[in-house]
């Protein structure tokens, strides 16, 4: 039989409509595949279903072709003759081998290659690939075979708290492993399935005894902290070099038998693809221990939520070191560093704003920029710096409280979310709210450190609660005997609400002793002065606050060293009235620590122009407020700085003896205060008093001893105390209240006890005031 001419081959095609079939075969496949592809997003089917559909798809194009052939020869075949070739069988019959004809081959292929079959075929196919798919979802919902979820095994919790190890180090590069840790912690915390314990939270754990901060978290240590927390998992990983390609492993680890639940490698070409190589594995890590494939489909590459600079993120993930090993300097630098290489590496940025909690002008700029760059954040980081940059800068508080709760719906654990929002309660002077929030921080999480048993604590000095907070005090100290920051808060939250200074004093005499950072024992320094002050011993408030300046100078901490200095300045003006002396002071402190080796935003402009004010030097002291007007735009001048600004108005107006326009002002402070809502009445009931109505001056002086609060602010201002006590006797005194009068001069007289002879014709003329007051004289 002769093969068939070019033109029949045409032809055969042309009648069987063979590119109509294909095109509408190719068409239906590409509906099928976007069909799929919208499913597996939306549903989170597995990633073989796709090219699984593509591979059946591609079968079933050669069966489609020569259905479309078979059935077009079929209707165009002219009808066989009876004297055609001879029969098999005739053949047979001449004793050569049966063989299978065309006809016989047609028939077979027309029996077979029909519409209905080959549709029928195509179904039945999808419908495999349907019952594949529906068979290895309900394994991972059971937790059935090796694609079982191990939440639904029951082997984790949802939420379950796991320990992330250093990975181990079998490369050359000594920094490399610290750089893979940390990638594969950020991709694979932003799981809402398990929570990757934070560095602090194993710190905290071990006890600083038992672990050096900042030293190397090994699997052995690992799983030491996950037995004493009670977690039950750990993972554990190393990245290799073969040649120019890295394998990095990571497995889940029984924390108690030390069984591997689930293990898994990915290869880089290349450092360059070390990144790609570590999001497939965490993706994986977090496909096995339960997570839905959409939730992780919906994350954005590891990369574009990081950098693609893997020298800043080596200076990243040092930073990260640092801050372990509470080296707050070094960490900065390291941040810095890491954005000067990828100005837009918003992690980094936030970090940096984070940290620099001493210089507000760089926390500013550093949030700033985390948020210009906040699309390359992680949905976690992203809420977190939305609530960090409104609350620290732009001071919209509900949109940062917004922020914070639409974070805790996919985290309800993120104890810095929940911390921040329970601050931000407090200066709104929520504080039951603020209470149960810091609350919540310890039932989550009771490894945190004394400082967060203190905050709820805090709050119940707020309400009023007394007694109780009295109980929260003396459990908290149980629980951390020797604790530095719980003495200090001790003295600032108890002791210096109630008045119980000589209490005070003794405790921050006693902390002194302990070996403490920076800051803390500044701390411990500017309370003791104060202390000194509100007892009225000048010389040792004076020996106290020079030896905090030269403390905080060698610290590098030039402004806190300044502000030391600005208290010894406030002795001589405050307690003896000699304002040459004392300006004398201001100016060489000013010489020591000049304002421009500060940022201007940080400068305490508002502060110093108080202080000319109340020397009566106006004019300086509008220089002041119009120089930092100059330096430092609008948008730059932080809600806190509100305050101070206020004030110093208050302070110009009242040494003008603009009266009503100093009230007005001292009203706007305290309500610029969020965070000490007392701070701003001394100077408000002075200023009534100044403008003789006495009145209202004894209701805003006696508000501010009476209302409970706490805190450095609370304690500088009362500084102030025993002329309140002193003027209130004198103010009741005139009005004829003879029990309220002998009242107030007996406080004053209580808490100048043991002051400097310098003071004793203050305090004797008190005494006398209470005999000639006394029924019984």
């Amino acid at each position: 039989m002769a093969a068939p001419s070019p033109g029949q081959l045409w032809t055969t095609v042309r009648n069987a409509r063979l590119i109509q079939v294909l095109v509408v075969y190719l068409g239906a496949s590409f509906v099928v595949l976007e069909a799929i592809d919208v499913l597996t997003e939306q549903l989170g089917l597995p990633d073989w279903v796709f090219p699984g559909a593509i591979i059946l798809l591609l079968i079933g194009l050669p069966i489609i072709t020569a259905t479309a052939l078979v059935q077009g020869i079929q209707a165009t075949a002219p009808e066989s003759s009876s004297g055609g070739a001879p029969s098999a069988e005739a053949a047979a019959g001449d004793g050569a081998p049966p063989t299978v004809t065309a006809s016989e081959v047609a028939a077979v292929a027309k029996h077979w290659l029909t519409w209905k079959k080959v549709i029928l075929g195509g179904v039945l196919a999808f419908a495999l690939l349907g019952v594949a798919v529906t068979a290895y979802t309900a394994m991972r919902v059971l937790g059935i075979g090796p694609v079982g979820s191990l939440v639904a095994a029951g082997a984790l919790e949802r939420g379950e708290r796991i320990i992330l190890a250093d990975f181990e180090n079998l490369t050359g590069d000594s920094l490399l492993a610290d750089v893979v840790t940390e990638s594969f912690r950020i991709d694979i915390s932003q799981s809402p399935v398990i929570t990757i314990a934070e560095p602090a939270f194993v710190t905290r754990v071990l006890g600083r005894k038992d672990k050096e901060p900042g030293t190397a978290l090994d699997e052995t240590v690992a799983r030491e902290v996950a037995v004493r927390a009670g977690l039950k998992a750990v993972i554990a990983g190393e990245v290799a070099s073969l040649g120019a390609r890295y394998v990095v492993s990571a497995r889940l680890i029984s924390a108690e038998s030390g069984e591997e639940l689930a293990s898994f490698q990915e290869t880089a070409d290349g450092v360059e693809e070390l990144i790609e190589a570590i999001e497939r594995l965490s993706r994986k890590m977090r496909e096995r221990i339960g997570e839905s494939l959409k939730t992780i489909r919906a994350n954005r590459p590891l990369e574009e939520v990081t950098t693609s600079s893997l020298e800043a993120l080596r200076k990243y993930s040092q930073a990260l070191r640092a801050v372990q090993a509470h080296e707050i300097i070094r960490t900065i630098e390291l941040l810095q560093e890491a954005v000067t290489l990828d100005t837009a590496f918003a992690m980094a940025w936030r970090k940096l704003g984070v940290m620099a909690f001493m210089s507000p002008a760089l926390q500013r700029e550093a949030l700033t920029k985390a948020y210009e760059h906040r699309d390359r954040l992680t949905d976690r980081e992203r809420y977190m710096t939305l609530g960090t940059y409104h609350e620290l800068v732009t001071g919209e508080h509900q949109k940062a409280i917004a922020a914070y709760e639409t974070l805790l719906q996919s985290y309800p654990n993120e104890p810095w979310a929940i911390g921040n929002l329970a601050l931000i309660y407090a200066g709104q002077r929520e504080y039951a709210r603020a209470e149960e929030l810091y609350t919540r921080i310890l039932e989550t999480d009771s490894t945190f450190d004394a400082f967060y048993w203190t905050n709820p604590i805090v709050m119940q000095v707020a309400q009023g609660k007394a007694e109780q907070a009295e109980a929260s005090f003396a459990a908290v100290r149980e629980r951390f005997p020797n604790e530095p920051m719980v003495r200090l808060r001790w003295v600032t939250y108890l002791a210096g609400t109630r008045g119980d200074h000589e209490g005070a004093e003794a405790e921050l005499r006693s902390v002194r002793q302990m070996q403490l950072p920076p800051f803390p024992r500044m701390l411990a320094e500017f309370y003791l002065g104060t202390v000194n002050l509100v007892r009225g011993r000048l010389a040792e408030a004076e020996r106290v606050f020079r030896g905090g300046s030269s403390m905080a100078e060698r610290f590098g901490q030039a402004l806190e060293a300044f502000y030391f200095a600005f208290g010894s300045a406030t002795i001589d003006v405050a307690f003896r009235a000699d304002t040459t002396a004392g300006a004398l002071e201001f100016e060489r402190a000013l010489e020591r620590f000049p304002l421009e080796a500060t940022p201007p935003p940080d400068r305490p402009y508002a502060e110093i122009a108080s202080w000319y004010a109340g020397l009566g030097q106006v004019e300086r002291a509008q220089s002041m407020l119009a120089e930092y007007e100059a330096l430092v735009p609008a948008d730059q001048r932080t809600r806190a700085r509100e305050f101070e600004w206020r004030m110093a108005l208050g302070d110009i107006a009242l040494a003008e003896r603009r009266y009503d326009d100093a009230i007005a002002e001292y009203r706007r402070a305290d309500e610029a205060n969020a965070y000490c809502p007392v701070c701003g009445l001394p100077y408000l009931a002075r200023a009534f008093d100044q403008a003789e109505r006495p009145d209202s001056a004894i209701a805003v002086y006696e508000r501010y001893i009476t209302t409970p609060w706490f805190g450095m602010d609370k304690m500088f201002s009362d500084v102030d105390l025993p002329r309140i006590y002193e003027r209130l006797g004198e103010l009741y005194e005139q009005r004829g209240s003879a029990e309220r009068a002998i009242y107030y001069y007996g406080r004053f007289v209580e808490l100048w006890e043991t002051a400097d002879p310098e003071l004793e014709p203050r305090v004797a003329a008190a005494r006398r005031a209470i005999e000639a007051l006394s029924p019984d004289r």
